[in-house]
């Protein structure tokens, strides 16, 4: 082998992680990744398993939101004690904005200390990567509603 092949190239610009959020931990070093040109896939989660009772509220509440400030949720999902969207935004701004005005109506509603953790968010890249987040999405509504069994997912190790 040659000497030159076992040289790895050091990346100079790292790359950005596409996810974030999901716990409670301060990890507020740098912004949160966000972007306006790919969809999200967002996750509130809840203290409480009140949300699927209140999901006509939770409903009006995102497309009322969603329209508001611009966004356009693809597919989205209310489940006992979290929801889930695939969003798209406009800006970051309107981002704040539109987490802050959701989360606060739906406690308001709800209950003070209904959120259990930050909003989990996750840039994704086209095709399969929504694929399967629209697939995940689709599979947690047919559970929730009975109509498939449910499948305990595996554990995500952590990093």
């Amino acid at each position: 082998m040659n000497a030159r092949s076992k040289i790895k190239q050091l990346d100079l610009i790292p790359k950005p992680n596409l996810e974030c959020g999901g716990s409670l931990e301060n990890s507020r070093k740098q912004k949160r990744t966000l972007s306006s040109k790919k969809p999200m896939h967002l996750v509130l989660k809840a203290n409480k398993i009140t949300l699927f009772r209140n999901r006509d509220f939770i409903q009006r509440t995102l497309h009322k939101q969603s329209q508001k400030f611009g966004h356009r949720i693809l597919t989205w999902s209310v489940q006992r004690n979290h929801i889930h969207l695939l969003i798209r935004i406009w800006d970051r701004n309107s981002y704040i904005k539109f987490i802050r005005a959701l989360t606060g109506l739906i406690a308001r509603k709800l209950g003070r200390g209904l959120w259990k953790f930050r909003p989990f968010t996750r840039v994704l890249s086209w095709g399969r990567e929504i694929w399967n987040v629209n697939n995940y999405i689709f599979k947690n509504e047919m559970e929730v509603f009975g109509f498939w069994e449910y499948q305990p997912r595996r554990k995500v190790p952590d990093s």
